[in-house]
């Protein structure tokens, strides 16, 4: 009895302690899980470098997740988000046409050089958004202030990049890049690609049918934009932004003078010339800028001798919503001043 006692009591013993073992192995399995996921939501929100291939799999485990991840390749490499930035300054005003446009809203913004408030045509959206100066000259004080956490700026204020990207993790993208690229970029920054998207398709879907209807009214007949400024009469070709609004997306016929246009957004003639453009019709672009040498032109014998301007179709437009700003909810309204006024006219 007494050896049996002492065995069942040894194997009692080994038993205690294969369970105390396994209750060790399980609290220690936990504080790893826990470490792990501590690490994996302490990231930085802005990383200078792509993530390597090795990261890659656990990148889009996280994305799968839920989280936000995302590497934006721009003009001084790659930038790798781990958060969705909070505070966005941003250097041009098109950026904040941009975001208002997907239903966002940067913490800063530059106005346009010259004017002392947000674009007329943004309405009160823009309200709250802090001044960070213009885009010719950012405020780099007003920058610090505010604290972004994300800076968007072009490749128009290289000058300024030094400086400003030590504020913050800075993004610099071309100036010129259509519309629908950055689009695409402050989706993919602020989490909206599927706004994006009904942005993009709502805009193609309008000037497909406004294309439509232009052709058929309007058939051969051609269009010109121009502007009057002191070195002459700017004639803009297809390659101009505004260009490729009218030519290509609206689907207007250029007069030949236009089409000689070749690996420039314009050129410049004298007044004297203007009759050689020869469109059937014509956007003159004016502002207070160049206020007295529009008037000069209208006033004109040559201007007034042309049979578009007899026959009331030239159309005046403002050249800053025109020309200066170049985010989707300017550029809808350029669409449909220019549908208006040809398909309502004579």
């Amino acid at each position: 009895m007494q050896q049996g006692t002492k065995g069942q009591s040894a194997g009692s013993n080994a038993y205690t302690a294969r369970q105390s073992r396994l209750l060790i192995g399980l609290m220690l399995a936990l504080i790893l899980v826990l470490t792990a996921c501590g690490a994996a939501t302490g990231t930085d929100i802005g990383k200078q470098s792509a993530a390597t291939p090795e990261e890659t799999p656990a990148n889009e485990e996280t994305q799968t997740a839920g989280a936000f991840t995302v590497t934006i390749t721009h003009m001084k490499g790659e930038l790798t988000l781990n958060e969705k930035p909070n505070k966005i300054a941003v250097l041009d005003v098109k950026f904040l046409d941009q975001m208002l446009a997907v239903g966002e809203k940067p913490a800063g913004s530059v106005i346009a050089g010259g004017n002392t408030d947000f674009p007329e045509y943004l309405g009160d959206q823009p309200s709250d958004v802090q001044v960070l100066g213009t885009r010719d000259e950012p405020n780099l004080e007003a920058i610090v202030a505010l604290d972004p956490d994300l800076i968007i700026m072009t490749d128009f204020q290289e000058k300024q990049y030094e400086n400003v990207s030590k504020i913050a993790p800075t993004l610099v993208l071309d100036f010129y890049e259509d519309w629908r690229d950055t689009l695409a970029t402050v989706a993919k920054i602020t989490d909206k690609q599927d706004e994006a998207e009904k942005v993009r398709l709502a805009y193609e879907d309008k000037v497909a049918g406004l294309k439509a209807k232009l052709s058929e009214k309007m058939g051969d007949e051609t269009v010109a934009l121009i502007r009057p400024r002191k070195e002459g009469i700017r004639v803009h070709g297809i390659e101009h932004r505004t260009g490729g609004i009218l030519y290509q997306d609206l689907g207007l016929n250029m007069p030949a003078l236009v089409e000689g246009i070749k690996d420039d957004t314009s050129v410049e003639i004298s007044m004297e010339k203007v009759p050689e453009i020869g469109a059937d019709r014509y956007f003159v672009l004016s502002d207070e800028l160049f206020a007295a040498e529009a008037e000069a032109m209208i006033s004109n014998p040559v201007w007034k001798s042309l049979d578009a301007v007899k026959n009331n179709r030239a159309y005046d437009v403002n050249s800053t919503l025109w020309i200066a700003y170049y985010g989707p909810l300017a550029i809808n309204l350029i669409v449909d001043q220019a549908s208006e006024a040809l398909l309502e006219s004579n």
